[in-house]
């Protein structure tokens, strides 16, 4: 018997239903297990979206059938390997930050699901969250031409807009000695997730979103960042820092080069490839991609700046070599 037909278009309009439920109950003004069922409904509506994607690229989304047993669909952790393995994700996402972020959040909702107290670790938990909307909302626009934004007013929704607005955030934990092993417990298993992603030259910034009080995205965020401290005395406080929130653009010229070349599949650049996409679209007025303090020579770049030159093929560059070349040429000449 062959596989269940599943609609690729139900898919997809399911997904967005169940983001569009996580994003309702995160506002609700009260809602006790606010945390859990957000983070519920958010992987739920990843493990639609990445079952889409596959469906449109002809992939099964379904297990072996066993006899006497009925199809069973994947899970979401192996429709996060078959997508990343099978370079479906657009080129404007890093998949392998996304997928740092998506498995940090699913880690959370096992620990919710199988009774584990997952209750004060919300701050924790809040900038893998921020982030993941942001992520979903770009996926699902690359991929299925369908916009989030389209059924939400962002100024009025705090995954999307708003945040935490201290940088040090103070959580009444349970100061039991098994609580606080569950906490660390759960730390360790972020911090693996993000070494895993950074070692693996991931777009950081897809991870986690942390914003400074004016409420804009500060910087990428790595397992440097997740310090945190867990008292068993003090009336069982739980401190989470996250250290220098204030760069967004980490990236030197250099590092910028070694990290497209990294993560785009056409020749290998040069610093000559990128002068001249830096010249033709004025990259380095552009805040997004490139910064420079006014006490420095250079510009340093983002996350977004990877993504965007990384997205480009081989034709644009080398269409670009050759109006830069002509374009340094003549500034020569009127020298």
């Amino acid at each position: 018997m062959a596989a269940p037909y599943v609609s690729i278009k139900r898919l997809v309009d399911n997904s967005l239903a169940a983001m569009l439920a996580a994003i309702e109950v995160y506002n609700k003004p009260q809602m006790t297990y606010r945390d859990e069922v957000t983070v519920m409904l958010v992987t739920n509506a990843w493990e639609l979206a990445l079952k889409a994607a596959l469906r449109r690229a002809n992939r099964p989304i379904f297990y072996p059938k066993k006899r006497g047993e009925r199809y069973r669909s994947i899970t979401l952790d192996d429709a996060l390997g078959r997508v990343s393995g099978q370079s479906l994700w657009p080129t404007t996402v890093d998949g392998a930050a996304v997928t740092a972020n998506i498995k940090a959040l699913s880690e959370y909702r096992d620990r919710a699901i199988h009774l584990y107290n997952a209750q004060g670790l919300g701050a924790v938990i809040y900038p893998f969250l921020q982030q993941n909307v942001l992520n979903f909302r770009d996926f699902l626009l690359a991929k299925f031409q369908k916009d989030l934004a389209d059924s939400i007013t962002w100024q009025l929704l705090p995954l999307g807009a708003t945040a935490p607005a201290d940088v040090v955030q103070f959580m009444k934990v349970d100061k039991s000695a098994t609580m606080v092993a569950e906490v660390e417990q759960f730390i360790d298993e972020l911090r693996r997730y993000m070494d895993a992603a950074e070692n693996a030259g991931a777009d950081m910034s897809r991870l986690a979103t942390i914003y400074d009080i004016h409420m804009q995205s500060t910087r990428d965020m790595t397992s440097a960042d997740l310090v945190v401290a867990v008292s068993p005395t003090a009336d069982g406080q739980m401190v989470v820092r996250k250290t220098d929130p204030n760069q967004t653009h980490p990236y030197s010229y250099s590092k910028l080069l070694e990290r497209v070349n990294k993560k785009r599949s056409g020749r290998k650049l040069t610093t000559f490839d990128l002068q001249a996409i830096c010249w033709k679209e004025n990259l380095r007025s552009e805040p997004k991609y490139a910064w420079k303090h006014s006490n420095s020579a250079s510009h340093v770049w983002s996350g977004d700046a990877v993504a965007y030159l990384s997205s480009l093929d081989d034709a644009r560059y080398d269409k670009l070599r050759v109006e830069y070349k002509a374009h340094t040429a003549k500034a020569r000449r009127k020298q």
